[in-house]
């Protein structure tokens, strides 16, 4: 059997869109997140729970035979975009150093 280099992509397009989706769904939790800290008084970041994500991304890579840096870096990432969410929510900015 030949591989299809059209249909790989567009399974691969597939799933980049349904990677979104997840992304979507990700954040409309921390819109609720956002909401908690608010009525509640609470910082955006929270750098204690930023590094439990890391480490569980990491962990997860390294279980499936990924690059557990790269888990690392994709939570990163997952988080900068929740707190741009929470920010643009709350109306505040946080000092990112």
């Amino acid at each position: 059997m030949s591989l299809d280099l059209d249909q790989i992509r567009e399974d691969l397009d597939a799933l980049n869109n349904e990677i979104v989706d997840i992304v979507e769904k990700r954040m409309d939790l921390v819109v609720k997140v956002a909401e908690y800290k608010d009525e509640n008084d609470m910082q955006i970041k929270d750098e204690e729970r930023e590094e439990e994500v890391k480490q569980e991304f990491e962990r997860l890579y390294q279980e499936r035979g990924l690059p557990e840096g790269r888990g690392r870096e994709l939570a990163t990432l997952l988080i900068e975009t929740a707190i741009d969410k929470e920010e643009q929510m709350l109306g505040r900015k946080i000092d990112r150093d």
